[in-house]
């Protein structure tokens, strides 16, 4: 059965109305319906509650991506429904479907998706607080709105999760200038919202309009490009070294070989492969095969007879691509096939009329790519304050302690990988 009703107000506080005066008409949907496809309800906001409330609305979310000028993979339709099915946290995100006020035939026009999750006693506040969702896969989280609607997009977010009674809204990492950027910061100026940044950071891009020689020759050393050109010919004289780049193919192979040379490395060693996780691994796979059903799978590989040796998973957007996942056969480490195949994707790009840039989705100060990918995408993470009256307090202790946080983790993480390459070193000793 449809479980299609009026929302209850979780927080006890009354809907605020979008900047046009009226109240914002809300329906909360938790599953899908038979008759959702013909009677679909008509509401400024329509929060749908699972994955399979989602179904019902996959073509204006296919839509929707298709004419947002900024992009974003992972919140399309196949990439979302995935992550809400099978990923830790999923079963508790919403998905806030904003859209436009009804024509005179009572039509309305997507404007927005953005799933988010609320929590309670985040950073110690007993308080609600709205979060874009970003689980442990992700690399983007900027919205998906209509071109040239961003800011009523916002505003209507906004409205919602003040009417909720949100403390706090979290808006974490998306590009610095993206036409989402540009309306958050346009509304929280014109409506006087406090706002504060808990987190900027670049990580390699490529975007050029060189040649692929002419790009390695700018941004590479030549004691550098000689040494990688001397560890390709010297894995070719071990046999037929292949690059390859395909959308896929037999999905289920890709995936398969994928997913086992993952497994057979460093990851798997610790547990942290997505083969070690069903329900990562049933992520991964329904994200490959929804990607691949519509043209947006990428795949490289670098392969020693038929035999993989480096393999990457990317996802097409736009006119972009994310990287995703990488994998290599680490009996052939000191060949360093990962930089390889990462040094043979600069080609493909530049040669790639579909592809304007490419995305690492790399952490901050990688070893590896930063010293390869010579551009750099700008991103930020920002909060703003609800309208309540503990906002501006809770505004100051929440981006204090996520900066506290986040320096905290930064060390751990630098002290636990320097911990791990010197076990790893002592075990092969």
């Amino acid at each position: 059965m449809t479980d299609i009703r009026r929302p209850s107000l979780r927080f006890g506080a009354r809907r605020k109305p979008d900047q046009a005066g009226a109240p914002l008409t809300v329906v909360t949907l938790s599953h899908a319906a038979r008759y959702l496809r013909d009677m679909p309800p008509s509401a400024d906001v329509i929060v749908l509650e699972s994955a399979d409330a989602l179904a019902p609305y996959r073509a204006d979310l296919e839509a929707l991506a298709a004419s947002s000028a900024d992009t974003n993979s992972q919140y399309e339709f196949y990439a979302l429904a995935a992550a809400m099915e099978h990923l830790p946290g999923g079963g508790n995100v919403r998905v806030a479907l904003l859209w436009s006020d009804a024509n005179e035939a009572g039509a309305r026009e997507l404007l927005g998706a953005v799933p988010y999750r609320v929590s309670f006693g985040y950073m110690g506040l007993p308080l609600p607080v709205w979060r874009v969702w970003h689980h442990i896969h992700s690399y983007v989280c900027t919205p998906l709105l209509k071109r040239g609607c961003e800011r009523q997009a916002v505003r209507r977010f906004l409205a919602l999760a003040d009417g909720a009674g949100a403390a706090l809204v979290e808006f974490p990492l998306f590009e610095l200038g993206s036409a989402f950027d540009v309306a958050l910061v346009d509304v929280a100026e014109r409506h006087q919202r406090r706002v504060a940044e808990t987190d900027r950071h670049e990580r390699a891009f490529l975007t050029s309009g060189l040649t692929e020689d002419e790009y390695l020759t700018a941004h590479i050393r030549k004691k550098k490009r000689k040494e990688f050109n001397r560890l390709w010919n010297r894995l070719s004289e071990l046999g037929e070294l292949r690059f390859a780049v395909h959308d896929g193919g037999n999905v289920d192979a890709w995936l398969n070989r994928f997913l086992k040379l993952e497994a057979g490395g460093w990851k798997g060693k610790r547990g942290t492969a997505l083969k070690a996780d069903a329900e990562h691994s049933a992520f991964f796979e329904k994200l490959c095969r929804g990607a691949a059903s519509q043209g947006k799978l990428h795949c490289t590989e670098i392969t020693l007879d038929g035999k993989p040796l480096a393999m990457l998973t990317s996802f097409r957007a736009g006119d972009g691509l994310y990287t995703f996942k990488i994998a290599f056969d680490e009996t052939y480490a000191r060949y360093s096939p990962g930089v390889l195949l990462m040094l043979k994707l600069i080609g493909e790009v530049l040669r790639d009329e579909r592809t304007a840039w490419a995305d690492s989705c790399a952490i901050p100060g990688h070893p590896m790519i930063d010293h390869i990918w010579a551009e750099r995408r700008e991103m930020r993470s920002v909060l703003i304050a609800g309208s309540g009256p503990f906002a501006a307090p809770a505004l100051r202790h929440a981006a204090t302690a996520i900066k506290l946080t986040g320096k905290l983790r930064a060390a751990l993480r630098k002290h636990y990988h320097a911990f791990r390459k010197e076990r790893e070193n002592d075990q092969n000793d």
